[in-house]
This record gives structure tokens, C-alpha cells and sequence, in this order.
């Protein structure tokens, strides 16, 4: 399912335009109707919406000379730990039955 919205210049449509400003200073949402009846919502994204493209989020801050030292602390911090045993014990908690078994 595309998950993007498709985008209309509103450049044209001074009644439009007026409206979407509005609801910008207001931050407030406007309903739509038509003959009545609710047919859309307008509503001012987020300050700090940015469409991108998908990819990796954007850092958002610098790490802290606290935050390197507690990285550089963990490393080798498993090097004592046998895996095969750890990962043997890991599926034997797995299929230990703590709940009855479900039946669709």
C-alpha cells in the first residue's frame, strides 16, 4: 500500500490559499463540508514534519563526551559470556509453554 500522499498546487486558488493560511496561524484544524455533510479535514502539519524520502533518521544531536566514554565501557563487556551455551538456554526459554497453546 503507497503510503504517500499526492500533492496539489494550491497556488491558483485564492479562497484555497486564504483557507490553508488561516489554519497555519491558528494551528487549528477546519472540517470541509459539502451539501451539508463532513467530506475532508484540513489541517496544518507539524512544525517539524519533513517530507523525505525513506532512508536513515537524521541525527539529532552530537554525542556528548559521556556518551562516548559509556560506548567505549561496553565494548568487549560480553567477551566472558560462552554463545553457545547463551544460545542454547535462549531457545530452551523459548519452548518452555508459560501459556496454553492457541487454537485458530
Amino acid at each position: 500500500m503507497n503510503n504517500e500522499l499526492s500533492s496539489l498546487d494550491i497556488g491558483t486558488l485564492p479562497d484555497v490559499v486564504h483557507l490553508v493560511e488561516e489554519v497555519q496561524r491558528t494551528r487549528a484544524p477546519r472540517v470541509l463540508r459539502r451539501d451539508g455533510k463532513d467530506v475532508a479535514v484540513l489541517m496544518p502539519l507539524a512544525p517539524h514534519t519533513v517530507r523525505r524520502a525513506a532512508g536513515p533518521a537524521p541525527r539529532r544531536s552530537m554525542p556528548t563526551a559521556a556518551d562516548r566514554a559509556a560506548f567505549r565501557a561496553a565494548a568487549g563487556s560480553w567477551s566472558d559470556v560462552d554463545t553457545e551455551t547463551f544460545v542454547e538456554e535462549l531457545y530452551e526459554r523459548r519452548r518452555i509453554a508459560t501459556r496454553p497453546p492457541i487454537e485458530l
